[in-house]
């Protein structure tokens, strides 16, 4: 709960700071300064109101300047910076070449208590990225608590182009190192079949290895992504207490593959709102009582939202999240998260352009 505040302070905190921003530049006055006797006065008056001077230049110079500034909001807005992702479904497209990304955010809701998510990237030559996050597992022994620490490397081997020619990319993504799962006390009272079997702790550790493969096409303002993914996850360690049998070891690993997919589009409805929606299979662990093991199986979940651009290098990411192990509507969460970006190598690419050019001598 204490990191789930601190996300939300952030996110007030950032949401003023742009809207005081964008409230000053929206309602800057609109005032002419007579060039005679500095004067201010409003754009419709033609003469100055103290010397009588009249202020056509000093509207003209108001007018341009004006033009301009649009031009520059515009060209701000429009020219933004797209996270190569959905809310979680990664898309065909990388980070530009040294360009980095900061996402944090996670899912709330009344049903469940989940961590707080983040993740950072790295483009990496305009064809590849490589990124470090944390990611949330289903599990029917824990109220989703429990994160992976991973690490990600995506390969364009299509590129963008303006043919409508699907862009296609390969990634790999794998957690850190094997993953300790303790599970929640409330969450197993409310097993039926657990509390049955007198249990009253499971534990165990876990870790895991997945590729994709994504392919996206764009037509127009409609973007489409699809994808295969095959996950080996590992299981070991299986420690249960149980009020009637006491304590159940189960020291030896064991493996499964499972191969799922996902799909998901996006919608430019203005220069800075786009609407969202992704359906995906992911791992589902859970408990079997007869077996005495656990069963990792696929579950699905789907999200649909927007995303909101405050600027070129600020978003949001607002959608409702549900899958398939909930049982019923009650059961919806929010997901929110901010991505920031940081253009290291695209402002590289800016300076040195500019520096270059300011060498060229006057002719």
């Amino acid at each position: 709960m204490n990191r789930q505040k601190i996300f939300f302070v952030l996110f007030a905190s950032i949401l003023a700071w742009t809207a005081a921003n964008g409230k000053t530049a929206a309602q800057e006055p609109e005032i002419l300064i007579c060039t005679q006797c500095a004067v201010e006065n409003v754009t419709a008056n033609k003469y100055c109101i103290n010397c009588g001077d009249p202020l056509a230049e000093e509207l003209s110079r108001w007018q341009s300047e004006r033009q301009a500034r649009e031009r520059q909001l515009k060209r701000f807005i429009s020219d933004r910076v797209d996270p190569p992702r959905l809310f979680t479904v990664p898309a065909a497209r990388v980070l530009g070449s040294m360009d980095v990304r900061v996402m944090g955010g996670g899912a709330f809701g009344v049903a469940t208590d989940r961590s707080f998510l983040g993740t950072v990237g790295i483009g990496l030559g305009d064809i590849a990225e490589v990124e470090f996050s944390t990611v949330g597992m289903v599990t029917n022994i824990s109220r989703g608590s429990t994160v992976f620490p991973t690490s990600a490397f995506k390969l364009m081997l299509i590129p963008e182009n303006r043919y409508h020619i699907p862009t296609l990319a390969i990634a790999f993504r794998n957690s850190a190192n094997w993953q300790d799962v303790q599970s929640d006390r409330k969450v197993l009272e409310a097993q039926r079949d657990l509390v049955a079997d007198g249990i009253r702790n499971i534990g165990y550790g876990t870790r895991f290895t997945t590729m994709h493969g994504v392919t996206t096409l764009r037509l127009w303002s409609l973007s489409i992504h699809l994808g295969l993914s095959l996950t080996d996850v590992r299981v070991r360690d299986l420690t249960v207490e149980s009020d009637y049998y006491g304590v159940y070891e189960a020291p030896e690993e064991k493996q499964k593959n499972l191969v799922g997919g996902f799909f998901g589009f996006d919608i430019e409805q203005n220069p800075q709102t786009k609407l969202m929606f992704e359906i995906q299979t992911v791992s589902n662990f859970q408990y079997n009582v007869e077996s005495r093991e656990i069963d990792v199986s696929e579950a699905w979940l789907a999200i649909g939202g927007v995303r909101f651009f405050f600027n070129r290098w600020l978003s949001t990411d607002v959608g409702v999240w549900y899958q398939s192990t909930f049982k019923g509507i009650a059961d919806l969460q929010i997901k929110l998260g901010l991505n920031l970006f940081l253009p290291g190598g695209s402002l590289g690419d800016k300076v040195w352009k500019m520096s270059n050019k300011s060498d060229i001598p006057n002719s």
